[in-house]
């Protein structure tokens, strides 16, 4: 539902008193009040706060004060990044709150299981089921700057590959999605123990290049989904994640430096925070983590998701190396 500008007021007072206007910060301009009329990242940032703030009490207050605090650094690009973040978890939030469930659910904002002092960003909640989500949105400068550099890139760590390709060779980026499957299982650890019905997700937040941790995941020589993962444990067997059922890829960072610009958004979206929907291209990418459990139809069919399939295009098939041109 879209909202009104006054709606909006007690959200845009609230930040223009706040520190977003009392030091520099990357938004400053699109909340400023000397507009005509509110921005075009300001009136989509607003309306999906309003309505995570719907379902979950007090949501849009906090995610507003650690929005303003993501500043003071002129022009700085970690600052840039975490603001990356932060819509990363507005983006996957607003899906859920939002979406047409067809039994009565609740949703917690960051709820903690008994015993346990980590989080994930969501649950939802209906009387067959509980729904935990976590969400992660990689800094991927380091990466997009070897993607233009190298001659090569490793996208999994098959023996003798690196050893095989002359020229400038990118190393696959394989650790980030590893330390991202284990915070997942930890953090979901707890619900898991209390709720055996508790089902999990975590959703990563990509770029257009999802073959990279479609790789990590998937590759048979070295994939951590797979009998060969390169995460073992001491006496060499593969660490598993019983904890985590499934992973989401999101193609979408891109959307979210347009949005900030005040630009359209790209491809089958209808803005910088629409999650996706099935068939609408790019594609979200589902795959199932063999140590979980399954989730289950009703579950699948929320996360607009498919499998990652050759019909969909190079960028989801798993691959060993990529030659850049």
């Amino acid at each position: 539902m879209a909202h009104t500008e006054d709606d909006w007021q007690p959200l845009l007072q609230r930040l223009r008193s706040g520190p977003m206007f009392e030091k520099w910060h990357w938004l400053q301009y699109n909340f400023s009040p000397h507009h005509y009329r509110e921005p075009y990242f300001a009136r989509v940032t607003l309306d999906a706060l309003l309505a995570c703030d719907r379902a979950m009490s007090g949501f849009a207050d906090d995610m507003l004060g650690r929005l303003e605090r993501i500043g003071g650094r002129d022009r700085n690009l970690d600052d840039y990044e975490q603001i990356k973040q932060w819509l990363g978890e507005l983006l996957v939030v607003h899906h859920f709150v939002t979406y047409p469930w067809t039994s009565p659910v609740t949703f917690d904002h960051e709820p903690v299981a008994d015993g346990s002092k980590q989080n994930p960003e969501m649950t939802v909640n209906a009387p067959s089921f509980r729904l935990g989500i976590e969400v992660k949105t990689p800094d991927l400068r380091a990466l997009g700057e070897r993607r233009k550099s190298a001659d090569w890139q490793l996208l999994d760590r098959m023996p003798g590959m690196r050893e095989s390709l002359s020229g400038d060779v990118a190393l696959p980026q394989d650790n980030p999605i590893k330390d991202f499957l284990r915070s997942a299982d930890s953090k979901f650890a707890g619900f898991r123990a209390d709720d055996p019905t508790f089902r999990s997700v975590l959703i990563i937040v990509w770029d257009d290049f999802i073959n990279e941790p479609l790789s990590a995941l998937l590759s048979p020589s070295s994939g951590l989904l797979t009998p060969n993962s390169f995460d073992k444990l001491s006496d060499g067997s593969r660490r598993t994640y019983p904890n985590v059922d499934a992973l989401v890829l999101l193609r979408h960072q891109h959307q979210f430096v347009e949005g900030m610009a005040n630009r359209p958004p790209l491809d089958q979206r209808d803005s910088f925070l629409d999650y996706g929907r099935p068939g609408a291209f790019p594609f979200n990418a589902l795959v199932a983590c063999p140590d979980g459990q399954p989730l289950g139809e009703a579950l699948v069919t929320a996360l607009h998701t498919v499998p990652p399939h050759p019909t969909l295009g190079a960028e989801y098939i798993p691959a060993e190396t990529v030659m850049w041109i």
